[in-house]
């Protein structure tokens, strides 16, 4: 039968159960009749992922407990014997393993323990290469690798590694008091002209009258000794005091500094 209601044609068919579209049948697609027939897929779905998981793993694998099965340390196994092959090879080595005593532990396990790990008795034992370092600094050292538990040989390497720091940054400054001094030079000679050298002799003078031994190496050992503005003040000083005079002791006596040593007073390492 044909029905027209409007612009539409409508197609009825007869006689024909449940006929119609899905929401036109018979039967309306109610939660009452979905629950007639229960939904299992989801259920379906995690029974045949567990199958299929348990099905991929090694046959021997498949028989331990669940949370032993997905373990990769058992897992990366194809056969038993590979496992405990690899099982006697970690215990093999758990057993040369040296294990920091305890808190508790008795003096004897920490001398074991001290002896194992290559750790002297006393600070003197570390044979470190003391050449360039004081007596002072390298004793400090060895007390520091004593008291953080450091075997010989652990102590040479992180010795030889402080060494090239040390030596790298004196290289370091070397230079950068050598580029200090050729600047100073150029800048005085720039502004004293032929005077340079009776300026510099004048500074070296007042250097020499009025500067304690200790005053000396700290201007040796940080490149002060090549600063202008400090040569400059010297000089002066000299100047106004009398030059020659300066050389003279309190009681009227010459010094007796060597007269290449007073030319030099940047190098005491020259005349020791």
């Amino acid at each position: 039968m044909v029905r027209q209601w409007g612009p539409l044609v409508l197609y009825e068919q007869e006689g024909v159960e449940g006929g119609g579209t899905l929401l036109t049948a018979d039967q309306p697609a109610t939660p009452e009749a979905n629950a007639q027939q229960p939904n299992n897929s989801q259920g379906d779905t995690q029974h045949n992922a567990d199958t299929t998981a348990k099905e991929s793993l090694p046959g021997w694998v498949a028989g331990l407990e669940a949370d032993l099965r997905t373990n990769p340390l058992i897992t990366a196994h194809q056969k038993p014997t590979s496992f405990v092959k690899e099982a006697l090879q970690w215990k093999a080595k758990a057993d040369q393993a040296i294990v920091r005593p305890a808190e508790d532990a008795t003096p004897e396990q920490v001398a074991a323990y001290r002896q194992a790990m290559g750790i002297p008795a006393k600070a003197e034992d570390y044979e470190l290469d003391a050449t360039g370092f004081s007596d002072e600094f390298v004793k400090t050292q060895r007390e520091l690798y004593l008291q953080h538990g450091i075997g010989k040989d652990q102590a040479k390497a992180l010795w030889e590694a402080t060494k090239k720091q040390v030596e790298q940054g004196a290289e370091t400054l070397r230079r950068a008091n050598v580029q200090e001094k050729q600047q100073a030079e150029a800048e005085l000679r720039t502004e004293y002209g032929d005077k340079f050298s009776q300026v510099v002799q004048s500074a070296r003078q007042a250097l020499a009258r009025f500067a304690t031994p200790e005053l000396r190496t700290y201007l040796e050992q940080t490149g002060m000794g090549n600063n202008a503005h400090l040569i400059r003040m010297l000089a002066s000083i000299s100047d106004s005091i009398g030059g020659d005079s300066l050389l003279k002791g309190v009681d009227g006596k010459r010094s007796e500094i060597p007269e290449a040593q007073r030319r030099f007073p940047n190098s005491p390492e020259m005349f020791k």
